[in-house]
């Protein structure tokens, strides 16, 4: 049998990349565990900042933004009111309303658009407001200030989930 130099180190090289695939896998379970337990322990863990809060400037943490806080506050009095996303939506228009509105650390300016049945949702279901976090289906106590009541925001979801139920 010949000895062939090229067959040696095309081996070597699909060994060493092996190994890089292998390391590449270990850093990012190891990534997708920290960030699981960071929600666990009930850290905003990044995305895209919601209503009523302000991404804290040193991460992990929701900051309280009071004038966005009491605009939350309304929206989710007025749908314990109306009990309609569609009678709040007109009412929002009416007070002239939009989604959140942030600028990216390369300067874009994201959000501020008018509130869709779909947004207005979104923002009723969010657990944050209660000042929990859910991650994966499970809600654990947030490091950040509540804006509702936990009594205010279950008594929301009540009423969503009976009406998402006779429809």
């Amino acid at each position: 049998m010949d000895f062939n130099p090229g067959l040696l180190g095309r081996l070597t090289l699909n060994i060493l990349l092996s190994f890089a695939q292998f390391e590449r896998e270990l850093i990012s379970e190891r990534t997708r565990d920290k960030m699981s337990a960071a929600r666990r322990k009930g850290k905003w863990t990044g995305g895209h900042p919601v209503l009523g809060y302000d991404i804290d400037p040193r991460g992990g943490r929701l900051i309280l933004n009071s004038r966005e806080a009491e605009q939350v506050e309304i929206l989710y009095k007025l749908y314990l009111s109306h009990r309609s996303l569609r009678q709040v939506l007109c009412d929002i228009d009416r007070r002239g309303w939009h989604t959140k509105q942030w600028v990216t650390k390369r300067g874009q300016v994201l959000g501020g658009k008018p509130f869709s049945k779909g947004t207005l949702y979104r923002l009723l279901v969010n657990p944050i407001y209660a000042g929990k976090i859910d991650y994966r289906g499970h809600i654990y106590p947030g490091q950040h200030e509540p804006i509702l009541e936990t009594q205010i925001w279950e008594e929301v979801q009540t009423i969503m989930h009976r009406r998402a139920t006779t429809q």
